[in-house]
């Protein structure tokens, strides 16, 4: 891609993520664009979920900003956030949080149907083929 057409769908700017007196990420600066393939990889305890639940808008940093698809998610309340993951980004966790009495199919429908979109159980299957 040249350098006209590519645009951040990722920033970080400055990150820094704290638990307590412990830093899981320090000063991360990081700019992902549109179609480029990312892999963070590292020992356990190195801050790659950290990052993770961050760039998804599950935790804010301490300091620092994060910019997804030009939406700075520090000024996002948590319906907003919310609403944001819906509309914006997938997530599939370590230990998949799927509910264990729905079969795949109805798992993959829920957020179809939690955003309004005709169809959930059609578009779900298609989604799994």
């Amino acid at each position: 891609m040249n350098e006209s057409t590519t645009h951040p769908i990722i920033e970080l700017n400055n990150v820094d993520k704290f638990f307590g007196d412990f830093q899981a990420l320090k000063n991360i600066n990081l700019n992902v664009d549109v179609g480029e393939k990312v892999v963070v990889c590292g020992p356990s305890g190195s801050g790659k979920t950290s990052l993770m639940m961050l760039i998804g808008g599950l935790d804010q940093p301490t300091s620092g900003s994060i910019k997804i698809t030009n939406t700075l998610l520090g000024g996002l309340n948590e319906d907003q956030l919310a609403e944001f993951r819906r509309d914006t980004m997938g997530i599939v966790f370590q230990n998949y949080h799927l509910v264990p009495t729905m079969n795949a199919v109805e798992n993959v429908a829920i957020p179809v149907e939690l955003a309004g979109l005709a169809d959930p159980f059609d578009r779900a299957r298609d989604a799994l083929k």
